[in-house]
């Protein structure tokens, strides 16, 4: 055993060496008269065990302790030759393992305070230890590798600070994986972590030296970039993650495109602190997605205004919604004999400001913000009470009219709409059979099993089910045989360019003759001219809907359109249907 006794009485020493030597083992003594010799020495060569004189020349004992504890392999007992309880307690709580007083050493109790000393040293590494992978555990991503969450947003609020001092530019750039979401469903969970792990990987592979990179979770990941000069170096960092991304990846035998969506903040535009710049970027990042994906959108103070904007539009739609300031128009939907056999209901705000908004205005809100669905529950409502309301007159008359009304997707994933219809149905009491849900093919391809039993749900309650901008999507006729559908809408970009367009007209007539061999309905949307119409009944459609019939009306108009002859025959004066 080799031992450091650093004390500057010779005679002190003497007697500590003195008692050591009675020990059976064999034990090396080194001396030191004062604490810089003693720390030379723990610089030269490695000790089992510390003796240290409290009282020295040249500094305090406890200054000595707090600096030795630095060299954590060793265990330190305190030499003292004055008793003094609360000195000791101050020594333990500096690091040290034992305080004893040098009047009373013998060979065993010194031997004995050594092998304590060293034993409580030893289990003290191995609690440091223990912490130490702790921390490590608690600030590293285990799937990759990174740094995680928690701890980049520690080193964030601590660069910011520093940041602010010395008048630094930084910037956080947010990364999010573009359509991650399929490689999990269609591969396995372990081919996404796989995925992950691997752009990991590149992502480090191009990130600056003094750069941090982390992956938050999921499919995000975030970088924040120090000592940024220009604009220039941090598009120039943002385009070489999109490019060390665009390499195909091999998954369990497929190639996988990776793209990415980036939203950057820099901190001298969002001067708000770690959780403003982190919310700064997000919505850079968001925005990035909604231009198309795989696209690097930077926050700029004009994006500030119009996300100040979309705040106030989420306010007033919520009191919009308390206050049920909307109201439905609807949009005829002809057969060849000229004759209204259904009705889509379109729903408009009635703001109290800005007068009519149309749902280009709030709708891709109110689906953010989760309000489409008291939104969507109210049409649903009020146009099913509002066709029934005419039931008698309709029968009175001979005429069959169906409601179709729009769900968004919010509404097909959530587990109450099967609920919400058969209130509707129940309050209003509309038949099911003439109501329509009208759906995208996006919606259904989105979540198929989902889409599936929900649809088979409102089908066996006798309510019909329409496909929405049909040729818009990535879906086909074939896919969709797997829903319970009745009714095809084609989209009114091929109907507009069905007179100029061979392609476009090609396909209108190829997926109008594959629906009607699936016995599904098929309505052309957006018909504004009788040529296009012309064109669509020749190619077999069986309702045309558009603005040379009529524009989406109040209740009031629909209803002189539904019941007097002269306005009804002058829409079709205006729109004559051709034979």
């Amino acid at each position: 055993m080799k031992l450091l006794l650093i004390d500057d009485d010779q005679l002190d020493r003497m007697a500590a060496i003195r008692v050591l030597r009675q020990s059976a083992q064999p034990i090396t003594v080194v001396e030191a008269a004062t604490a810089e010799e003693g720390i030379q020495q723990l610089e030269d060569h490695h000790f089992d065990a510390i003796l240290l004189d409290y009282r020295l020349p040249d500094t305090d004992g406890l200054d000595v302790l707090r600096l030795l504890r630095i060299n954590r392999g060793t265990s330190i007992i305190m030499l003292s030759g004055c008793e003094d309880e609360e000195l000791a307690a101050r020594c333990i709580e500096a690091g040290a393992q034992d305080f004893l007083l040098k009047q009373e050493l013998n060979s065993r109790h010194l031997l004995r305070s050594i092998a304590h000393a060293r034993q409580r040293h030893g289990l003290e590494m191995e609690l440091r230890k223990s912490h130490e992978k702790l921390r490590e555990l608690a600030q590293q991503d285990q799937l990759t590798g990174l740094h995680n969450r928690y701890y980049f947003e520690k080193q964030l609020r601590e660069t910011i600070s520093r940041a602010y001092l010395c008048s630094e530019e930084l910037a956080l750039l947010l990364l999010d994986l573009d359509n991650f979401k399929v490689v999990n469903d269609t591969l396995g969970h372990d081919a996404g972590d796989q995925l992950l792990r691997i752009v990991s990987s590149r992502l480090a592979s191009v990130v600056r030296e003094g750069d941090l990179l982390c992956r938050l979770g999921g499919d995000e990941f975030a970088i924040l970039a120090h000592h940024i000069d220009e604009d220039e170096d941090i598009n120039h960092l943002a385009h070489r993650l999109m490019e060390v991304l665009s390499d195909p990846i091999e998954l369990r035998g497929s190639e996988i495109h990776v793209t990415t969506s980036i939203g950057v903040a820099s901190l001298s535009v969002c001067s708000e602190g770690t959780e403003g710049l982190m919310k700064c970027a997000d919505i850079a990042m968001y925005r990035a997605k909604d231009t198309g994906r795989n696209q690097i959108h930077h926050y700029t103070s004009m994006l500030h205004r119009d996300i100040q904007q979309r705040v106030q539009v989420e306010r007033d739609l919520r009191k919009a919604v308390e206050e049920q300031q909307f109201v439905i128009h609807y949009q005829p939907q002809v057969t060849v004999s000229g004759m209204i056999v259904s009705v889509e209901a379109l729903v408009r705000w009635q703001h109290p400001q800005r007068g009519l908004l149309y749902p280009g205005d709030f709708i891709g809100i109110a689906e953010d913000s989760g309000l489409i669905e008291p939104i969507g529950r109210w049409v649903l409502q009020n146009a099913c009470q509002q066709l029934a309301s005419w039931k008698h007159r309709l029968t009175a008359s001979g005429q069959q009219l169906s409601l179709a009304v729009n769900l968004s997707s919010v509404q097909l994933r959530k587990d109450n709409l099967l609920p919400a219809v058969n209130e509707a149905l129940a309050t209003s009491g509309l038949a099911p059979e003439n109501l329509e849900l009208e759906l995208t093919e996006n919606m259904l391809i989105e979540e198929p099993e989902k889409a599936a039993v929900v649809l088979e749900q409102l089908a066996g309650r006798g309510v019909t089910i329409s496909v929405d901008d049909f040729g818009t999507g990535y879906s086909s006729l074939s896919h969709l045989r797997v829903f319970p559908i009745s009714t095809l809408k084609i989209d009114r970009s091929f109907v507009q360019e069905i007179e100029h367009r061979e392609q476009d007209a090609r396909f209108f007539k190829a997926v109008t003759s594959l629906a009607k061999t699936m016995e599904l309905t098929v309505v052309a949307e957006g018909v504004e001219t009788t040529s296009q119409a012309k064109l669509c009944l020749q190619a077999g459609c069986d309702r045309l809907q558009g603005y040379l019939f009529s524009k989406p009306v109040p209740p009031a108009r629909l209803e002189m359109l539904l019941f007097s002859e002269e306005e009804a025959d002058s829409m079709f004066e205006l729109a004559p249907l051709p034979c």
